[in-house]
């Protein structure tokens, strides 16, 4: 009995050994496999790789993000959504104001020509996002794959501000005639095309002696999408202070001085009743006595001063026709007037009234 059960125990022993060699084996190979799968998803994977272009938004590093392969356009790629002389004025830190938090990466999509649709879901500025960004391969470092975005993650907006030239965006204050090609020749009510990081919010607003406009905000949220913006500024109470100091001045610099029934160049004149009285002594006179109020209102680029009433005193003498009799006449004459408003560029404003 003892010499027959030994056999049996080495027999028992051998065979636990080998299954456990076997089970440690595939723990390995699954460790490795899990492990490689691991590393793929968390840094060498499509998935991955996006991961890092959003993290450098996050933390202002725009030399970063430009830096990675396919961020930075191709001409072709702007001239194919007909934006070829769009600024890069925008892709800076300055401009990265924009809090990215909660990236988590939803899907990975491979395609037919080996490319990647990576969908990320992400926190912008409080707001849950969803994106997502077409990546491919790009050779490889080493034994490792090298990715770059087949479509580069950046937006255009268009931005049109009224009554304005200059303006900022996420604080960044710029001049459109150092951002558009035509430069000191632009139109001011044409599109000005800026290339802006994806994912993104921008918030355009303007601050001068003259206008102002509250901050409005789009989001950069689609790689090569178009964002348009059209800003109305309004008028800052120093330019319409400007106006009407400017209105009164007109009035009683030019019109009331000129002793004539009817100024040259100004919003009122004499009724027809006063001619029918007789001829008119040398003693024409003018004065205001109710200012039009001036109200601004957007012109294009510029601004018009709204119809606006005011009232005139005429006094003079007149010899009647028929009775040779030198008679006084006063007359209120009530006007409405228009204005255009030029706001120069050294801060002057001009303005050229009529009448309606």
């Amino acid at each position: 009995m003892t010499s027959g059960s030994a056999p049996r125990a080495t027999a028992r022993g051998s065979m636990i050994r080998w299954i456990l060699t076997i089970a440690f084996c595939v723990a390995a190979i699954a460790a490795i496999v899990f492990g490689s799968a691991w590393l793929y998803r968390t840094f060498w994977g499509p998935g991955a790789f996006v991961e890092r272009y959003i993290e450098r938004l996050a933390v202002g590093d725009a030399a970063g993000a430009l830096e990675m392969p396919g961020v930075a356009p191709e001409y072709s790629d702007l001239d194919a959504i007909h934006r070829g002389q769009a600024s890069e004025v925008l892709l800076r830190s300055a401009t990265l104001t924009s809090e990215i938090d909660d990236v988590k990466i939803v899907d990975e999509k491979s395609g037919d020509d080996g490319s990647f649709a990576v969908e990320l879901s992400y926190t912008l500025d409080g707001s849950a996002a969803q994106m997502t960004f077409r990546v491919e391969r790009d050779g490889f470092d080493g034994l490792v794959p090298s990715w770059r975005f087949e479509v580069p993650p950046l937006s255009v907006v268009d931005l049109t501000v009224r009554g304005s030239w200059r303006f900022s965006v996420n604080g960044f204050e710029m001049d459109k005639r150092q951002i558009s090609p035509d430069g000191t020749d632009a139109d001011p009510l044409a599109p000005v095309s800026m290339l802006a990081f994806t994912p993104g919010n921008y918030a355009v607003a303007v601050d001068t002696a003259a206008t102002t406009a509250s901050p409005t905000t789009v989001a950069s949220a689609s790689p090569l999408g178009i964002v348009p913006l059209d800003v109305q500024t309004v008028p800052t109470d120093e330019l319409v202070d400007v106006v009407q100091k400017s209105v009164n001045d007109f009035l009683d610099g030019t019109c009331t001085t000129q002793p004539v029934l009817h100024p040259s160049g100004c919003p009122f004149g004499a009724p027809n009743d006063v001619s029918d009285l007789g001829i008119a002594q040398n003693d024409v006179a003018w004065e205001i006595v109710d200012y039009p109020m001036t109200r601004l209102v957007p012109d294009g680029d510029s601004w018009q001063v709204a119809p606006a009433n005011g009232k005139a005193r005429l006094t003079l003498t007149v010899y009647d026709y028929f009775t040779g009799a030198l008679v006084n006449v006063e007359r209120d004459v009530y006007f409405t007037m228009v204005a255009d408003v030029d706001v120069r560029e050294d801060g002057d404003v001009h303005i050229t009234i009529d009448a309606v």
